[in-house]
This record gives C-alpha cells, structure tokens and sequence, in this order.
C-alpha cells in the first residue's frame, strides 16, 4: 500500500511521481488522514468510467473533497443540464469565436504594458493572470477595475479546497457574493427605473434597459416556470467567475514554462505559428491546470481489490490519466510532434455530461497568448526558478519569470 497523501508538501511540488507510483500498484489509493477517507482512481481507464458514468459516480455531494452540495454546474442531471444550458450560448464555439478580435486586443495591451515595463516581467502576473480575469469579467458584464479583487477571492477559495475547515472557503465566497449581489441590483435598478418589474422583465430588455451578458441572464432566467432566488443565482456567478481564469491563467502559465524550459521548443513555435494549437493541448495533457475532481460513487464498488463504501469521495486524476502509459506514449515529455487523434484523448477538460463549457474560451485565449508572444517577444527566456501555485487540486504556476 502507497503512503500516498494528496496534501504533502512533496506532492503538491510535484505530484507526478507519486501518481505514477499508485498508477502502477495502487490504482485506487485510499487516504485515511482527512475527516474521511479520500481516494484517488489514476488510471485512464478508471477516470474515464468515473466521468462517463454518472449514475454510478455523481456530483452530489460536490466535487471537492468535502462532503457539500455545490448545486448548479456541479450538480447531477436533470438540475446540472438546465443550469448549463442557461450558459451554454455564452461559451459556445460560434459565440467564443465572435470574441477573438476583442480578446486579441486584450492580449496585445497587456503585451504592450509587459514591454514597456520591461525588459524583465513575471509572466504570471503581467499576462497569463490579468488576461482570463478580464475576459470572464466581460462576460458576466462586470467592472474590469475591480479585477483584482476578482482573483483574490477565487485564489482564496481554491486554496481552501483541501482543507476540512469550511471557513476558510466561506469567507471569500461570501464576500464574492456581497460584490455579485450588488450586480444583480444594480440591474433591478435600472428595470425599475424604467418602469419595469424585476420580477417580470423579459429577454427583451437585454441590450435595451439592461446590458446583456451572462448576469443579466442569470437574472431574469426562470426555471420550472420561477425565477431563480438570489441564492441559486450566487452560486452560479461564483462558479463561472472561479472556474473561468484561474484553470486558463494556469494553462497559459504551464504552456511558456514547459516551452521555455527547452528553449528549442519555443523555436519551434516561432518558426511556425501553426503548432499553436498543439501546443496548447499538449500542454492540457501534459500539464493540466486541474489536477483531478471528486466524484461520490452510489453504491458499494470494487476497484483494483479496494472495497469502496456507497457514497466514498474517490478523486476522478485527470493530471495521472494525461500521462498513463497504457493511453499515451512518453507520457511525461512535452512533444510538438504527437498524433492529434491521440491528443485528443486527453482529460483535462474533464468529459461527458461534466464537460467544461469554457474549455474553447480557454483554449482561444491561450492560443492568442503564444502567438502574440511568440511574434513580438522573440527573444523570450526564462529567469530563474517558478513557484507552483498553492491549491492543492489545480496545477499552474503562481511565478513565471522571464526576460528578453
């Protein structure tokens, strides 16, 4: 049995080796030093079940590993597919591509201010944080002068996640809520100042009375026929502003550390732009920005000789699946020159019902990342040591330093 433990210093620097450990004799490790037994399933096969089989592996009780009830996005069907579908416009693929130009604009300002900084920035904090920030904030119609503040509190909530101290994750989450619950008034204001009942206000006054974005469709959505309470609507804004820029944030991050640390691959990238795109999902493979999350299984299973009791919090590894030898070849080198059929076997967006819906955003934003960079900083090089980010269920990094 592997003393495997998800929250040692030595595997938060580098959880890697340890997944290869269990992956090859303890494919579903049982941790017993937290308030419950945790598992972790590291095996393509395993994980792949785990987020195929949503009757059998369900989101309940949340995806973290406390026992909650997270709800909307994290929930099960039918409550996860209505809530989705509510977002689904906002990140589909024909909606994400109209934002190119915008986005592109975005990442050249912050390419213009890292250079007239320069030379010398953290590449963390002059591009691969601000950008998903403020392009999450855009589309839930939010102040971008408050941006900051933005990842504060969602940097804070996710560094909670492997704790069993519940405070610790309230506290920002509340005090996100307090600035969303201000958002939403600010909208029933304006309904109200036109002559317009909140409580009745259809789709026909986004654009018109109240911007259309993402949280004035929050607020005027209804569901079996009711609007939703304000409860329901802060979770959801929560869930979307922290999923949508730390994961991108340190997929942009993992993409220039790996292709800095062997200089020749950046080279690669130059002389032709057009690898963007496999670079960007070698790097999800390799690297990818969520480690894993947690499913409750529903019923008593057996797994590689381990008993799991019904309602077990057993963590779905996406980062130990991205690099099972069984599914992809040299699975721990980063390679410009893989199958992409076999790339797209990858993880890291998770799969199925629980798909990322931001996951085109989030590849859009990181391919114009390298390509801007790439173009105009050519003589990019790393400069010194990074430093890992502190949540213990995510994979970035929290200093990325570079000159030119």
């Amino acid at each position: 049995m592997s003393d495997y433990n998800p929250f040692a210093e030595s595997t938060l620097a580098d959880p890697f080796p340890a997944y290869d450990e269990i992956r090859a004799g303890c494919p579903m490790h049982k941790f017993d030093d937290f308030a419950h037994p945790l598992y972790t399933a590291s095996r393509y096969d395993d994980v792949v079940e785990m987020l195929s089989d949503i009757d059998t592996w369900s989101s309940h009780y949340g995806q973290m590993p406390r026992y909650t009830t997270q709800g909307c996005l994290f929930s099960d069907p039918p409550t996860h597919t209505w809530y989705r579908k509510l977002i689904q416009q906002s990140f589909a693929p024909r909606h994400v591509a109209a934002m190119e130009a915008e986005i592109s604009a975005l990442v050249d300002a912050l390419v213009d201010e890292m250079l007239t900084n320069g030379p010398g920035a953290d590449l963390h904090d002059a591009l691969a944080c601000p950008l998903p920030v403020l392009v999450i904030a855009r589309i839930l119609g939010v102040p971008t002068d408050d941006i900051e503040q933005f990842k504060a509190w969602s940097d804070a909530q996710l560094a909670a996640s492997g704790s069993s101290d519940r405070d610790e994750s309230d506290t920002p989450r509340n005090a996100l809520n307090a600035y969303m619950l201000d958002q939403l008034e600010v909208r029933r204001r304006q309904l109200r100042d036109s002559g317009i009942d909140p409580e009745f206000a259809g789709a026909e006054v986004l654009g018109e009375v109240i911007a259309d974005d993402v949280t004035s469709g929050i607020l005027l959505a209804e569901v079996d026929g009711r609007r939703l309470e304000d409860t329901e609507r802060l979770v959801m804004l929560n869930q979307l502003l922290v999923g949508g820029n730390e994961t991108t944030t340190s997929l942009i991050t993992n993409l220039f550390w790996r292709l800095l640390e062997r200089p020749e691959l950046y080279e690669q990238i130059k002389a032709d732009p057009s690898l963007d795109a496999i670079a960007v999902e070698e790097s999800l493979r390799l690297d990818a920005p969520v480690l894993g999350l947690y499913r409750t299984n529903t019923a008593e299973l057996e797994r590689h000789g381990e008993v799991l009791p019904e309602r077990s919090k057993v963590m779905a590894t996406f980062g130990a699946a991205n690099r099972d030898p069984e599914v992809f070849d040299d699975p721990h080198t980063f390679r410009l020159d893989r199958d992409p059929d076999q790339l797209r076997k990858h993880v890291a967006f998770g799969l199925g019902r629980h798909f990322c819906p931001g996951a085109h955003l989030s590849r859009l934003e990181a391919r114009l990342a390298l390509r801007a960079v790439a173009n105009r900083v050519p003589d990019l090089r790393a400069n010194g040591d990074s430093t890992r980010i502190e949540a213990f269920l995510l994979w970035g990094r929290r200093t990325l330093p570079v000159t030119w």
